[in-house]
């Protein structure tokens, strides 16, 4: 092999390192980006004042609440129609609402023996608050 065969075979060879090492890095970046992505805090969502209503499907059909927003904040929210059975729509009723006020989020875990009714809560509830947020 002679001087320049050897200097161009550097030279490649030095490019394909270069790009390599370029291509990695966007991978990385990539990859940190999806894997930090569910950890970076989310923008805090504004809330019109005002009351809202919002229906959902609970276990025994449609249920529809009120939300009432004061300050930007969730202040109150009532169960206003529902077909659930007694009993069971209380437990979720108490546990999920007092959550979501807690909280300020529909993110909140079901009640449990009652999760078909907390899920028809927190539908309705997010629907009242998409209202309240403009969407």
């Amino acid at each position: 092999m002679g001087l320049t065969e050897g200097v161009n075979h550097l030279l490649k060879n030095k490019k394909q390192a270069i790009t390599a090492t370029v291509l990695g890095l966007g991978v990385l970046t990539i990859s940190l980006t999806s894997c930090l992505g569910p950890l970076m805090p989310k923008p805090p969502v504004v809330y019109k004042d005002g009351v809202y209503t919002g229906v959902g499907n609970g276990m025994m059909g449609e249920l529809k609440v009120e939300v009432t927003i004061d300050g930007g904040s969730i202040a109150a929210i009532a169960l206003k129609e529902h077909k659930e059975t007694d009993g069971i729509y209380q437990k979720a009723e108490t546990g999920v609402i007092e959550n979501i006020l807690a909280q300020q989020t529909t993110e909140v875990d079901a009640v449990s023996g009652a999760t078909k009714t907390s899920e028809g809560i927190k539908e309705a509830v997010n629907k009242a608050l998409q209202e309240a947020a403009g969407k």
